[in-house]
């Protein structure tokens, strides 16, 4: 186990080269690999990964559509690392707050109205609506962050076939977490606006907007105006060096809100963002693995 200088990812989308990632979220919580909260809120500069050795395969030939069955991800060597402000404070001046709160309070009431009207195309419409009037929420430059670190592997399957698919089956990849993504959608496109669906208590509509990166094989995911959290999330897909991939995210968020302080109080978001990635992860290891 060694310690790293993290990403510095509370940067915008567009900063080269450490744009971080994050997108906090929300997931039937599987196996758990490690226990990584931090003991305390001191900030650090370090993010500390926890790995796996890495495993030789031969490489795969295709990449497989979404699976039905068992998602355990049992050997992927899930693990995670935290550094700098734990946990998340709300940022941003009071009236900004205000405004984060409210838009949070009204997406929770469109998410409980989806809930109940299932798959509808009123429920997509009114999503596409709303999304068109949020603007990216990317953690605030200089303000307290908290980091996360992801890492798995997917032995046998080359980094471009993985990005691939978590591009053309993004429906998949959330579902395998208890996340619907509204308005459906068949694919990830660049700049493309969506909310993540947690039905949950409180049912929550999670805003998030797309940059893709095909030549780098790396997907950003930032958050929209009234996500409970400001983040990013930077999905890279790398070569292992056996012939399969690593995939690393890199995730940076802070509070947008009170309802995040909140949120702490009553509920446990961290844990349950940790669960929600570790399923992600799970997904395109069982998925994607030549069986």
């Amino acid at each position: 186990m060694s310690r790293i200088q993290s990403s510095p990812s509370f940067l915008p989308p567009g900063t080269a080269p450490s744009e971080g990632a994050a997108a906090p979220a929300v997931v039937p919580p599987p196996t758990r690999t490690a226990q990584c909260r931090p003991a305390s809120a001191v900030a650090s500069s370090t993010v500390e990964p926890y790995r796996g050795p890495p495993t030789g395969h031969p490489p795969a030939l295709s990449v497989p559509g979404p699976r039905s069955g068992p998602r355990t991800g049992a050997d992927n060597q899930f693990d995670f690392g935290v550094g700098g402000a734990f946990p998340p404070k709300p940022t941003g001046n009071l009236m900004e707050q205000v405004r984060q709160g409210a838009l949070t309070a009204a997406q929770s009431e469109a998410a409980a109205a989806s809930r109940l009207m299932g798959d509808s195309a009123a429920v997509d419409g009114y999503a596409r609506i709303h999304l068109d009037h949020l603007k990216p929420s990317p953690p605030i430059p200089g303000a307290p962050t908290s980091l996360t670190d992801y890492t798995s592997s997917i032995p046998d399957v080359a980094p471009a076939q993985a990005y691939a698919y978590f591009v053309r089956h993004p429906s998949a990849v959330f579902e395998a977490a208890g996340i619907r993504v509204r308005p459906a959608t068949a694919a990830l496109v660049d700049g493309a606006k969506l909310f993540l669906e947690e039905k949950g208590f409180p049912p929550v509509w999670a805003p998030i907007t797309v940059r893709l990166e095909p030549g780098a094989n790396t997907l950003h995911i930032t958050t929209l105006d009234g996500h409970p959290l400001r983040g990013t999330n930077r999905f890279v897909f790398a070569e292992d060096g056996a012939g399969g991939t690593q995939v690393r995210q890199y995730s940076a968020f802070q509070g947008s809100s009170p309802a995040t302080s909140v949120g702490m109080t009553l509920m446990d978001p961290i844990e349950r963002q940790h669960d929600i990635w570790r399923a992600v992860h799970a997904h395109l290891h069982d998925t994607l693995r030549p069986r």
